[in-house]
């Protein structure tokens, strides 16, 4: 019934179901595939219910890469660093610049060559 609460335990086992579907399989499956799904195999709750569990599929995807990708930061941090201590030259200024990236602070230089035809004419206030 859609006024029946599920236990934690069936809920979050709706949740891994459709964190598989959607990242462990090979299929292309999206919002309205898992809305399809649910009706077909539980037909219990709402559309927005099953939506919320979409979403917390979502986010456990999420957390899941943002921790990988957080335990690599260690590792990449000490290996710069080891970079900055080398006698080349050149590797020391390429960790460098690697540093310059992940922090955001890159210096993008952009060369331009443009060319005008025609004339540009400019006015200020009323004239």
């Amino acid at each position: 019934m859609a006024g029946d609460k599920l236990t934690k335990a069936e809920t979050e086992n709706r949740i891994r179901t459709c964190y598989d579907l959607r990242f462990n399989s090979n299929t292309n499956f999206g919002h309205k595939e898992w809305i399809e799904y649910c009706h077909k195999e539980y037909g219990d709750k709402s559309e927005q219910q099953y939506t919320a569990y979409f979403v917390k599929a979502s986010q456990q995807h999420k957390d899941s890469w943002k921790e990988l990708l957080e335990k690599q930061l260690t590792p990449a941090t000490q290996e710069l660093i080891r970079l900055l201590g080398d006698e080349n030259p050149k590797v020391r200024s390429d960790a460098v610049k690697m540093i310059y990236r992940y922090t955001g602070n890159e210096i993008i230089k952009q060369e331009i060559d443009a060319n005008v035809k025609g004339d540009i004419h400019i006015t200020f206030g009323d004239e």
